[in-house]
């Protein structure tokens, strides 16, 4: 398994909470450029740490009833 560092787990926050977040306001917010952000998130998705991208649903919605 690869090892996580700071910066890692700080993307990995930020995806878990809203997957479709900037890569330039990821990059802001923890002090990295979009591009090195973008470089961490295509290793950490080659190497599976991330697995998959999702949208969660309000299974309650009227809209999908």
């Amino acid at each position: 398994m690869n090892e996580l560092d700071p910066f890692d787990i700080s993307i990995l926050k930020i995806l878990q909470k809203n997957n479709l977040t900037p890569q330039r306001d990821i990059g802001d917010t923890i002090g990295l450029s979009a591009a090195a952000v973008q470089r961490r998130i295509k290793r950490m998705r080659e190497t599976e740490i991330i697995k998959a991208d999702v949208s969660v649903i309000d299974t309650e919605s009227s809209v999908i009833r």
